[in-house]
């Protein structure tokens, strides 16, 4: 004779006790019911990201393709702002092969809103970044390097190796030899790491390399595609014929 699982036994006659009732209630030889509870679908609360810890506040931080989209883009400058989107439609690849954007054009036309609009992308898409004004940055880095060491290498660490570095407002810092030796630094070292960089700015050509050493621009304009605006500042007054 085989040895019986005693367990297995007592299972086996505990359930030829129990009878189901078609309102989905147990029902046992001992006459108690037990029902089987149903539970509601868990409530999925969606945290929304801060986005002031990749340098997005103010009035930028509902600005993203969606909102641009909303807004349109100026006549003249169509052209620049599909090629800034379809630059975010292979971003993953640019960012893994170190490939930036140099924004380029009047002041009020746009690009602050289409950089950060990319940046918005990168983080969608898990991507560590960062958004700083030139002025923001250079003012950062010489405040921490009158501080504790740790404090200042920890923010240059983050300039130098974030993913993608947007730099807005490109030769608008002042003019000195540390500011020219410390942008020649970074952005030479981000190349070296192929880290992205995104600048937008107010100057041609001819004015940043007069501003700076020319090695920068050079740099820069070696691993980014260059957008050019041309188009009326947004924030110029309209005239009454464009009412």
């Amino acid at each position: 004779m085989e040895p019986i699982d005693v367990a297995k036994e007592i299972e086996r006659i505990r359930q030829n006790q129990m009878a189901r009732t078609s309102t989905g209630k147990t029902k046992q030889a001992n006459g108690y019911e037990f029902y089987k509870p149903t539970y509601a679908p868990p409530i999925v609360i969606e945290r929304q990201k801060d986005l002031s810890r990749y340098g997005i506040k103010g009035r930028y931080k509902d600005m993203d393709f969606d909102k641009l989209k909303e807004l349109g883009a100026p006549p003249d400058d169509k052209e620049a702002y599909n090629n800034a989107f379809k630059y975010s439609l292979h971003l993953s690849e640019h960012i893994r092969n170190g490939k930036g954007l140099i924004l380029m054009g009047p002041v009020g036309t746009g690009k602050t809103s289409l950089a950060i609009s990319i940046l918005r992308t990168a983080i969608n898409q898990g991507y560590n970044g960062y958004l700083i004004s030139m002025i923001s940055l250079l003012d950062t880095l010489l405040v921490l390097s009158k501080g504790p060491a740790e404090h200042y290498l920890k923010f240059e660490n983050q300039i130098r190796n974030c993913p993608l570095l947007v730099l807005d407002d490109f030769g608008a810092e002042y003019d000195n030899k540390w500011v020219g030796n410390k942008v020649d630094a970074i952005i030479s070292d981000r190349v070296e790491r192929s880290r992205a960089t995104i600048i937008t700015t107010n100057l041609n050509v001819k004015q940043i390399k007069d501003g700076y050493d020319s090695r920068i621009y050079d740099r820069l304009k070696s691993t980014s595609f260059l957008l050019q605006f041309k188009g009326k500042s947004k924030r110029d007054p309209l005239e009454i014929s464009e009412i």
